[in-house]
């Protein structure tokens, strides 16, 4: 087995070159692609580790709800949570609708109220870092209703610190109508006139996450609860927190238990479609990216075809001195396996070389462009997010060697299928 493999390399390096031409080519291509797969994958990975960070910033742990819709004793949730080690905090979330601008006559639909205490907002969100203008202050100072509104609300409505907006709830608008016995929608004499609550902007945030931003302000849970008509005290849902958002099933368990009535729905449940959609996507880029390495593994092939057809006289000078067809076909096996091995090293160690200096690349390319490569309106990072998993690099290691070698079986069988005599006798 040694001498098989002493000669593979032998094989590797004509007598006048260091390394032959033809070869290297060969290890080229395996180091470029295992270089791309390595940065790809671990950028990949990077970018869904800092999505799944800004979905832990800006939600909960979990969420308790109802199926009816509101708990009406949010603090028996809270406890149950707070026994076993975590924090949690009544929440009231609802759509709304929003009027802005001058004489309030523009209309948003595409807002979402999210009423929490400001003590609890504080200890679970980084507000201070959050807010861009003003300050993170809710609640009531007289007949005055303060919340705290997105940048992107900022801009859509062209309003600020100090100014108005009126805000509608769906369910009192639906509360205004019925339908009758013959079906058609008629108003609901039961239900009393409303107006419209007034809230003035305290402060300017931004998250960091756009999906969140173009939706989300913050109120008070009394404002809040009288804009939805909600029973007193009464929440939409309980926000969780516990020690480790990755490694929660038993304490969403005991909760299960203990709050039978209550849906208790973690951030990965309630994100499930696109968490499997970042996943999708990973693997996608390693099967596209996977052709790379098969593409170096068909050059491998053709090397060796054309290095038998070289060493014809040698293969033959070898079986008659009684080197048998295995012996002979591992010879040319092992030299596809060294190209895969030398290929996937440098390859691995470029690749994390690139990886490290990721961000002075694009820098450099962006300052040569002249374009912003990462603009804030359309992602949630100013760099490019990157994370090695020492799994995938082995995976991607495994994979490109098993390619390198299996592309030298072909012409590892067609040198072992040599005559000895018609060998020799070879021009």
């Amino acid at each position: 087995m040694l001498t098989e493999l002493y000669l593979a390399g032998k094989y590797l390096r004509p007598r006048r070159n260091m390394v032959s031409i033809i070869a290297l080519t060969s290890i080229l291509g395996v180091l470029l692609g295992v270089t791309v797969l390595i940065v790809v994958m671990a950028v990949m990975t990077g970018f869904t580790d800092v999505m799944k960070a800004k979905l832990i910033e800006t939600q909960a742990h979990f969420q308790i709800r109802s199926p009816r819709g509101w708990i009406l004793d949010p603090e028996r949730a809270v406890d149950a949570v707070k026994q076993r080690g975590g924090s949690a905090a009544p929440v009231i979330q609802g759509a709304v609708l929003v009027q802005y601008g001058q004489n309030k006559r523009s209309l948003d639909t595409q807002a979402v109220i999210f009423a929490a205490s400001e003590t609890e907002l504080k200890k679970h969100l980084d507000t201070d870092s959050y807010i861009k203008a003003g300050k993170f202050k809710l609640g009531r100072e007289g007949k005055t209703s303060y919340a705290v509104i997105s940048t992107d609300m900022a801009e859509r409505w062209r309003i600020g610190v100090g100014d108005t907006f009126l805000v509608h709830s769906a369910r009192k608008l639906t509360d205004l109508v019925k339908f009758n016995a013959n079906g058609k929608v008629e108003l609901n004499q039961e239900s009393s006139i409303y107006l419209p609550t007034e809230f003035t902007v305290s402060g300017i945030y931004s998250a960091g996450k756009s999906d969140f931003d173009r939706i989300i302000f913050f109120t008070d849970p009394d404002d809040a609860s009288e804009l939805f008509n909600l029973p007193w005290g009464a929440a939409t849902s309980v926000f969780g927190w516990g020690n480790d958002p990755f490694d929660q099933e038993k304490l969403l368990n005991e909760l299960r238990y203990a709050l039978p009535e209550c849906m208790v729905i973690s951030w990965e449940e309630a994100n499930r479609k696109f968490l499997d959609v970042l996943n999708v996507e990973k693997m996608m880029m390693f099967f596209l990216l996977i052709f790379i390495v098969l593409v170096a593994a068909f050059s491998i092939t053709n090397t060796l075809i054309t290095s038998v057809y070289q060493k014809t006289r040698e293969i033959g000078l070898l079986k008659a001195l009684g080197c048998s067809d295995g012996a002979v076909m591992r010879i040319f096996v092992f030299q596809g396996l060294l190209v895969g091995v030398i290929g996937s090293l440098f390859g691995t160690l470029t690749g994390i070389l690139v990886i490290h200096f990721r961000n002075d690349i694009l820098r450099f390319v962006s300052k040569v462009s002249g374009k912003e490569l990462f603009p804030k309106s359309f992602y949630f990072f100013s760099e490019l997010p990157a994370h090695i998993v020492p799994q995938d690099v082995l995976i991607i290691v495994g994979a490109s060697i098993i390619l390198c070698t299996l592309g030298a079986v072909l012409p590892a069988w067609r040198a072992a299928r040599l005559d000895p005599a018609e060998a020799l006798r070879y021009e």
